[in-house]
Formats: structure tokens, C-alpha cells, sequence
């Protein structure tokens, strides 16, 4: 079909008849093979090129949806025309099946929504009473004030215990949005998608307002479950009318081969706004057996937008990852009609931030081809080409390594040069699984110290335990038992308060010694072991007085401060572990933050949380290289 222009009646009788249209596919049965399924069909998975137009297309004439929007055509950043073709050598690990499992949702009586959550204090929750002492406004803000890219495991813990606790609610006039729905939001914002998705399904009947129904669509497709989030769409259709419903009515409506219905209310779309991103419109028109125009920019992509690209075969722009929120970021990186180097930046930092594993950022890396001879000569070409290839190309070698001892030096090699050059938590994640799978032995003494700097990086403490703990029983110089000393320390299930000055001081003097004791170091150790609650002695802080080099500091605003101290001092464990979030932020527990960290670290111990409190520090420990 054509694009038309109606008149106003004309324009009404369509819009009137789309949303029939629309009621009918929610209220028809279909069997399950029916449902969309999270793959185009057969004659959208073909690449989309021009030369390619008669051969993927229906033999019938295609069903044209419409006034098409302005493409944003155009060269990019560099001046060049992006190349649209998606890398085909490369098969993405499978995304979610959009299911959760089983959660226990335990709700309590005669409380509002805002109290529902699907952890207590026997799984993890930080108690029913963990509000006490502040209001409702405060808490309000906090959890809006949450940061989105963690890149701390024990970050991303304390808030999915936070957001996710079943708890009074706090006294206070009710807010807009309400804790319920903001809560929903910061796990969504932060990517952490399968507990947002819990929560949503925890939420009383009544709590189902709009927003928490598109989240949980939103939910579904990010995870590539198209019929979980169509089915979400079918049921609430009649009840939603806005833009966004309009969207995913049409998109659900093509994915179940309704391509007539759904032309007709994209052309309604057309007609009615220019807020649509050009995306949905060349995406349906792919999806009814057209020819869309190129989409050479979508920043900033949604959920709809990733999944409609992704169903009907059209290659994601290379600026798609600019903008792109947590959950996006991941979707990309699986996306299987992104190019290569696309997915890299994309799976690089989803995994900088905690949401995607590190084997899959390994199995994207083993995806770049290099020749023989370069793989041969790994180090050398990583150290003189350091970035995405140079990573790449140390994790293929020390994938085809032939020995745990030959494996071990290429990780503990390009865990160093990324200390130096850059990217090396990405680093750490890609190698993570092969130093899991390795076994601390005599071959391999010498890499326990990265061995357990990689696995606490990833969150795998035990795992770091395991090898510092055989490095313990060796037999090492005095300057690597000393490397290793503030790992232990922080490891240990001792108390840091317990420390000996003399400890300390044997410390700075070994690595001094050695000449392996940067001040950076040092001062971040020791101020660690003070907020820790141990004594470091008067004349090691007299040394560091003494120079070293600047370091560019952040401090938190003295609201923060102050919130985070009364929350404390009040003993709120909901406010106190808010407020810490809230003041660590989205630079976590690195070197620069050093003043947060250390607020952070004493307030947790103040409502009993020395555990986490430890975990914050030797964080902080391994970012500053020690």
C-alpha cells in the first residue's frame, strides 16, 4: 500500500479501525507456534542490501506502511559512510529466554505497595524495619539518586538487596512517582532487568499502573523474549492508547504475520506524530516485506527499537551504543545484526558495569581474525596495537596456549599491560574463566597475586582465597609475600581493627626496599585500613606528607555527606546503605574516589555491615593496583 493524507474524518475512521483491529488480535486464541517468536521470519533473516531487495522480499507486492519518516542519513564522525553490513563470522551466545524462574513473593498485611518486595531477611534482605528513622521524601530521592553504570560487585549486591527488600514502608505523604515504581526504575536504569522484572511481577493487582506494565514489556524485549512481551502487549492493549501502545500493538501485530493491521495502524502513527524515531517506521516496513530506508543513527536505542531492528534484519548504526543505557548495551552486544566492531565496544563496557559475563565478552573476542603468524608474535603486536584488537588477540593466545604455565604468563602479560594502557577490568573478565579453570601448582606460584587480583575483580572471592591461600604455604621471598600482604588482610576472616602497627610498618619497609611502593598505593592502603578502624602509624602519613605525585580527587556534596552520616547515626540500615550508593556513585570504589569509598566503609560498620564494608575496601585495594 500507498501513504495517504486523510481528512480529519477520514483520519478518525482509521484510527477507529486500528484499534479494532488491534482488540481482535488480543482477544484471538493462537497456539503457541504462532505467537512471535524472538527470530524474523524466514524472509526477513537475510542482510538487508539494496541488491538484495527482489530476492528477500514476498512475491507478492510488499505492503508499503505509509508516509515514511526523515531517515537521519548522513556521513558519521569520521566523515565516512558507516558500513551497515553485519559481521556474519561471529555466533552470539543466546540471549535470555525472557524467563526468571521461580520467585517467592512474600507480601505483608495491611501495608501499602510501596512495602511489597520479594526478599526478606532469610534471603538476603536488610529487615522489615530497615527505614526506621527517616521519610518517606528522603527515600524518595535517594533511590532517584541511585547511580546506573556499577561497576562494583558488592555495589550491585547492596543495591539489589536494597531495591529489593520486602519493608515497612516509611512514614510520610505518599510521593509521584511512589517508592514502588522507583525502585522498578533503578534496577531497570542500572540494568539489572531480572530483578526489576521480579519486582514488577510482585506488585499487587491494583499496583498495575501503565508504567509498571511497560516496564515489564520493556523487560521482555530487552532479554529478545518477543512473545513474553506481546503477550504483555495483547492484554493490556485495550486499557493503554498512548503512542508507546500504539508501537508495540503494530510491532506485535507484524510478528504474527498480521501485516495488513499492522500497516494500518503504523500509517495511523505516520500521520498522527513526528516523535516516532524513524527506527520503528523502516523496521515495520522490513518487517511487511518492503524496502526500508537505511538508518544510519539511533542513539540512545529503547527496547522496541533494539528489538524491532534486530526482528527484522536491519544493521544497528555504529553510534548505537552512544546513549545506550545498561540494558542496552548488553542487547547489543548480543545483537546478532550488529557488526563486530560494534558488539566489542558495546560487550566491553556491558561488562565494565556488570551486566554481561565475562565469557561472553571472550567468546566475541575469539570472533576477531588474525593471521597465524600475528597470533604467534601475540605479545608483541598486543603491546605495539594495545585495544580492543590487542585484548582480542591476548585472550585467542592464551586460549591456545599449551600449558597451564604458558597460560598463566599470557593472562598475567596482558593483565599488566591493560594496568598501564588501559581497559583492564574488561581485561580481567575476558581471562576470568580460563584462571578459574586453572589450579594453583608449583608451575604456577608466581601468578597467584594476579590470579587473585582477576577473580576479585569479577566478584569470585573464594576463588581468589583458593590461590592466595596456597601462595600462603610456599615458600616466598620476603617483597612477595609483602605484594600479597593486602589481599590477605582484606581477605581474611580477621578483623582489619586487629592489625598491628608493626605490620603496617613492615609493609612500607619491604616494598620500599624493593622499590615497588607508590605512593598512590600507600595512600590508598592506608586510608582504607583507617577507615577500617586500624591505626596506621603517625610517621608512615609523615612520609606520604613528604610528595608524590597529584591525584585528581572527587568529594561528595556535603548534603551527601551529611545524609550519610545522620542515616548511620540513626541506624537506618535502608537509608545508610542508600546514601553510601548515592555517594560512591557511578565511580565506584576507584582510586579517585577515595573520599567516598572511605565514608562509605565507615558508615556500612556503623549499622553492623563490616562484611560489605571489607568487600567496598578491597575493591578500592585492587583498583589501586594492589
Amino acid at each position: 500500500m500507498t501513504g495517504f493524507r486523510a481528512n480529519s474524518m477520514t483520519a478518525f475512521a482509521f484510527v477507529a479501525g486500528a484499534f479494532c483491529l488491534v482488540s481482535q488480535a488480543s482477544s484471538s486464541s493462537l497456539p503457541g507456534s504462532q505467537i512471535a517468536q524472538s527470530n524474523p521470519p524466514e524472509s526477513v533473516k537475510s542482510e538487508v542490501a539494496p541488491q538484495e531487495t527482489n530476492k528477500s522480499a514476498p512475491k507478492n507486492a510488499p505492503v508499503r506502511l505509509g508516509p515514511r519518516r526523515s531517515v537521519l542519513e548522513g556521513p558519521n564522525s569520521s566523515g565516512t559512510t558507516p558500513n551497515s553490513k553485519p559481521a556474519t563470522d561471529y555466533k552470539p551466545a543466546s540471549p535470555s529466554d525472557g524467563s526468571d524462574g521461580a520467585v517467592t513473593i512474600q507480601t505483608l498485611s495491611d501495608l501499602d505497595p510501596d512495602s511489597v518486595g520479594v526478599i526478606d531477611d532469610t534471603s538476603g534482605g536488610l529487615g522489615t524495619e530497615m527505614w526506621q528513622g527517616t521519610s518517606r521524601s528522603f527515600v524518595a530521592r535517594a533511590i532517584a539518586s541511585l547511580p546506573s553504570r556499577v561497576r562494583s560487585p558488592t555495589m550491585r549486591k547492596l543495591m539489589r538487596r536494597l531495591l529489593l527488600t520486602q519493608a515497612v514502608a516509611p512514614k510520610g505523604e505518599n510521593t509521584e512517582p511512589g517508592l514502588f515504581q522507583r525502585r522498578v526504575k533503578a534496577l531497570f536504569a542500572s540494568g539489572d532487568i531480572k530483578s526489576a522484572m521480579s519486582l514488577v511481577s510482585s506488585a499487587p493487582t491494583r499496583a498495575h499502573a501503565e508504567h509498571l506494565v511497560h516496564f515489564g514489556i520493556d523487560g521482555q524485549l530487552f532479554q529478545n523474549n518477543t512473545a513474553g512481551a506481546c503477550q504483555r502487549v495483547r492484554a493490556y492493549s485495550d486499557e493503554f492508547k498512548g503512542i508507546y501502545w500504539q508501537q508495540v500493538s503494530a510491532f506485535c501485530l507484524a510478528m504474527t504475520g498480521k501485516k495488513a493491521e499492522a500497516a494500518l495502524l503504523s500509517d495511523v502513527l505516520a500521520e498522527r506524530s513526528d516523535a516516532i524515531h524513524p527506527a520503528f517506521f523502516a523496521g515495520m516496513e522490513r518487517l511487511s516485506g518492503a524496502t526500508p530506508p537505511q538508518i544510519v543513527s539511533l542513539t540512545g536505542p529503547s527496547a522496541l527499537h533494539l528489538a524491532l531492528m534486530r526482528s527484522a534484519g536491519l544493521a544497528l548504526p555504529e553510534d548505537t551504543t552512544e546513549k545506550a543505557s545498561p540494558a542496552a548495551l548488553r542487547a547489543i552486544a548480543l545483537s546478532p545484526n550488529a557488526t563486530l566492531d560494534l558488539r566489542l565496544t558495546a560487550a566491553e563496557e556491558a561488562v565494565d558495569i556488570g551486566v554481561l559475563d565475562g565469557k561472553i565478552l571472550a567468546d566475541i573476542y575469539s570472533a576477531v581474525a588474525f593471521d597465524a603468524a600475528v597470533l604467534k608474535q601475540a605479545p608483541r603486536h598486543a603491546a605495539d596495537n594495545w585495544g580492543v584488537g590487542g585484548r582480542a588477540l591476548l585472550v585467542q593466545a592464551a586460549q591456545k596456549a599449551g600449558s597451564a604455565a604458558e597460560r598463566a604468563k599470557l593472562i598475567q602479560l596482558a593483565f599488566q599491560l591493560a594496568r598501564q594502557k588501559g581497559g583492564w577490568r574488561a581485561t580481567a573478565f575476558a581471562h576470568s574463566p580460563m584462571v578459574k579453570a586453572l589450579s594453583p601448582s608449583t608451575e604456577t606460584t608466581w601468578f597467584a597475586g594476579d590470579a587473585a587480583r582477576i577473580l576479585i575483580t569479577v566478584g569470585d572471592i573464594a576463588g581468589a582465597r583458593k590461590w592466595l591461600a596456597y601462595a600462603h604455604e610456599q615458600k616466598l621471598r620476603s617483597n612477595e609475600k609483602s605484594a600479597l600482604w593486602p589481599l590477605q588482610i582484606f581477605l581474611s576472616g580477621a578483623e582489619i581493627s586487629s592489625i598491628e602497627p608493626k605490620e603496617i610498618t613492615n609493609w612500607w619497609n619491604v616494598r620500599t626496599a624493593a622499590g615497588t611502593a607508590p605512593i598512590v598505593q600507600a595512600r590508598t592502603l592506608f586510608s582504607l585500613l583507617s577507615a577500617m578502624g586500624t591505626a596506621v602509624p603517625s610517621e608512615l602519613w609523615g612520609k606520604l606528607l613528604d610528595g608524590g605525585p597529584a591525584t585528581q580527587a572527587y568529594v561528595p556534596s556535603a548534603v551527601v555527606r551529611n545524609a550519610l552520616s545522620r542515616a548511620a547515626q540513626t541506624g537506618s540500615r535502608g537509608g545508610t546503605v542508600a546514601m553510601a550508593l548515592v555517594a560512591l556513585g557511578d565511580r565506584g570504589a576507584g582510586v579517585k574516589n577515595l573520599s567516598a569509598v572511605e565514608m562509605a566503609i565507615s558508615a556500612l560498620k556503623k549499622i553492623e555491615f563490616a562484611a560489605e564494608a571489607k568487600a567496598i575496601a578491597l575493591e578500592a585495594a585492587i583498583e589501586a593496583g594492589l
